[in-house]
Formats: C-alpha cells, sequence, structure tokens
C-alpha cells in the first residue's frame, strides 16, 4: 500500500533533515505523530479487532453499567467505553481515542528519551510496532504505560514500577507478568545470561502446551487450547528471525551500549525477551502477544542507540583511514535500511495483522454480526 510506504519513507527523508535545525526534534516528533494519529483514528476495517471492537463498542450502549461490569474484558477498557457510547454512540469515536492515547504516549517518549527521534520512528514502522497498535489495543495502551514504568527500574523505584504495572493491568492482564520482571531486567547481559536465557527457552518450548493451560485459563480466557488456531498454530518464523539479527548485533554490541548509558543494559533484556516469545509464537501465536510489554522500549530506544555503536565500530576498524571507514560505515546503513525495509514490506504483502488494504472510515459501517 501506498501510503504505508510513503509513510516509511517520510519517516528518513523529512526526519534526518528536521531533525537538524533549532527545535527540529520537537516539530518532527509532532509532525510524525499527527501522521500516525490520523492513519489510526481514521481508518476502518483496518486490523484483524477493528471489526471486534466497533461490536463492543454498539452493544456496550444496550448494556448497563452494571451488565458491562461482568464482561471478561479488563474493565480500564470496558467502562471508559461504555462512559463513551453514552455521549456518542458512533463507534468510530471509540478508534480516535485509542489512536491519541497510544501515539502521544509514544511519541513523548520518543521525544523525552530518544537522541534520534526519525530512526525511533523508523524502527518503530518498520519492525511492525505501529501495524500491532491497530490490531491488539488494549494490549498496546498497556505497554504504553509499560514504557514509563521501565523508568523506574533505572532509578530503583520498585513501589512506583509496580504502580505504574497495575495500572496497566487494567487495560489489559497481561501486564502482571512483567512485575518479577523488575529484577529480570536489571540482571546483567553477558554470555553466561544469554547461555542460561537460551537453555530455558529450549526447556519451555518442550513444556509449551503445560504453558498454554495456565495462560489460557487465567489471562487470555477466551481461547480454548484444544480449538484456537492462536494456540495450534505458530507464526511465521520470519519475524522471530528477524528481531533476533538484531538482538544479537545489540547483544555483541553490549559494552559500548552499556557504557553509553546504563539503561541500556534494561532495554538488551526487553530486546531479548521479545525475541523469546516471537520464538514461543513460532509454536503458538498467541505466545507471541507477550512480546509487546517488551518490544516497543526495545525498538525505539535501543535500535537507535545500537545502529549509531555499530557506525561508530565500523568507523573504527580502520582507524586513520577516514574513506575506507565511511565506506564501511555506508555499507552497514545501507544493509540494516535494506533489511527494514524487506522486513517492511513482508508484512505488507502478507497482509500482517490484517492492515492491508488501508480504508478510511468512509469505507462502511461496522455491524454487530461482524
Amino acid at each position: 500500500m501506498a501510503v504505508y510506504w510513503l509513510l516509511l519513507i517520510g519517516s528518513l527523508a523529512v526526519g534526518i533533515p528536521l531533525c537538524r535545525i533549532k527545535y527540529g526534534r520537537g516539530i518532527y516528533c509532532g509532525f510524525a505523530g499527527a501522521v500516525l494519529f490520523f492513519l489510526s483514528a481514521f481508518r476502518a476495517h483496518v486490523g484483524y479487532d477493528y471489526n471486534l471492537y466497533g461490536g463492543w463498542y454498539m452493544n456496550v450502549q444496550k448494556e448497563s453499567m452494571e451488565d458491562v461490569m461482568l464482561w471478561k474484558q479488563e474493565k480500564g477498557f470496558m467502562v471508559p467505553t461504555k462512559l463513551l457510547s453514552e455521549v456518542e454512540p458512533d463507534y468510530r469515536i471509540m478508534f480516535i481515542f485509542i489512536a491519541f492515547i497510544i501515539t502521544a504516549a509514544v511519541m513523548i517518549y520518543i521525544y523525552v528519551y530518544s537522541e534520534k527521534p526519525y530512526l525511533s520512528v523508523f524502527f518503530y514502522l518498520s519492525f511492525g510496532l505501529f501495524f500491532n497498535s491497530m490490531n491488539f489495543m488494549r494490549q498496546i495502551i498497556a505497554a504504553s504505560v509499560i514504557l514509563y514504568a521501565l523508568q523506574y527500574i533505572k532509578k530503583k523505584q520498585f513501589m512506583r514500577f509496580l504502580a505504574l504495572v497495575l495500572f496497566a493491568s487494567v487495560f489489559h492482564i497481561s501486564a502482571l507478568i512483567l512485575i518479577p520482571f523488575y529484577f529480570i531486567l536489571r540482571i546483567k547481559m553477558d554470555w553466561l545470561t544469554l547461555g542460561t536465557y537460551t537453555a530455558v527457552t529450549i526447556i519451555l518450548s518442550v513444556f509449551s502446551w503445560d504453558i498454554l493451560e495456565f495462560i489460557t485459563q487465567y489471562i487470555y480466557k477466551g481461547y480454548d487450547p484444544s480449538k484456537s488456531g492462536e494456540v495450534i498454530n505458530g507464526l511465521n518464523p520470519i519475524y522471530a528471525i528477524f528481531f533476533s539479527v538484531f538482538f544479537l548485533i545489540a547483544f555483541l554490541l553490549r559494552k559500548e551500549l552499556v557504557k553509553k548509558d546504563s539503561f541500556n543494559n534494561v532495554l538488551l533484556n526487553c530486546m531479548f525477551f521479545t525475541v523469546f516469545f516471537e520464538i514461543m509464537g513460532v509454536k503458538h501465536a498467541i505466545l507471541s502477544r507477550f512480546a509487546i510489554l517488551f518490544f516497543i522500549p526495545a525498538i525505539v530506544l535501543l535500535m537507535p542507540e545500537m545502529f549509531t555503536q555499530l557506525l561508530k565500530k565500523c568507523e573504527a576498524v580502520f582507524k586513520g583511514e577516514k574513506k575506507r571507514g565511511n565506506v564501511l560505515k555506508t555499507v552497514a546503513a545501507i544493509l540494516v535500511f535494506s533489511y527494514c525495509t524487506f522486513m517492511y514490506g513482508f508484512m505488507i504483502k502478507n497482509n500482517y495483522n490484517g492492515v492491508t488494504p488501508y480504508r478510511t472510515v468512509f469505507s462502511g459501517e461496522v455491524t454487530q454480526d461482524e
């Protein structure tokens, strides 16, 4: 779809020159945020869950608040949805609010913490995070809260971290798994850690059905392990491979990354657990959903830092030979951008999460039966 390609190309074409001028970072984040917001807010039937959410909105209008409180969906989402439906009966207003919340949370985070916002937006798009935001909306809202909770790991403020995780869980219960990760994400990422994590990944893969029974009983309660396609079937392994390649590059650059900012160790752990759940999703698609809770900070903060350190490493290979160093840097940059662009195109071509074709709100209405 042309609109998606223009979005990706524009993230760099507009961002690179704009972010070099005074106040350019703020202007770029505001502009990019506005574009992402409008594309998400005024879409129609884009994302596999679009009609599901539209149907919920129309159904809650007929229900009392007491009845809505009995719904199995998280109350942090359903109660505001009910209140909003009392003010505006058109279901499309819900997507406007959701798009604003997610986009504002991500773009403010990028503006505050990213040194190169245009790279953050480029990777946000090419890793499919924007596509995910138009599908797994409740969980993405929870993940947007987790973004800010992770900062309290750096500040060693557990109670504030816990408070935000609990707040995130009212939008999606899966956020509760982050509680022990306050300690896990602080573990130094080295070869021993990676080896241990890899062994655990293998063991859990063997016992994946036991894990699924627990998850579908307490978290994803609407999925029958014996019948649900998302439980029985797995994802294309290309997604896990894509994340794995960049994790390995970041892992090899971990000393430079952590020296630049100790918080990058937390982000490196986040990247690993993104890979972990994507690998688990190869066997059971539903398990990849947990990656959503980890991948936003890993992509919008760690990836730009990793890219910068990679170019510095290339330059250092030919000390005193600036021309050859620049050639190697250029080759490395082209490979990274080409690989990301290929993956982006692959997702578009294969209708990743139901995002193609892109349509506007004028394309039709959602009915309760859809």
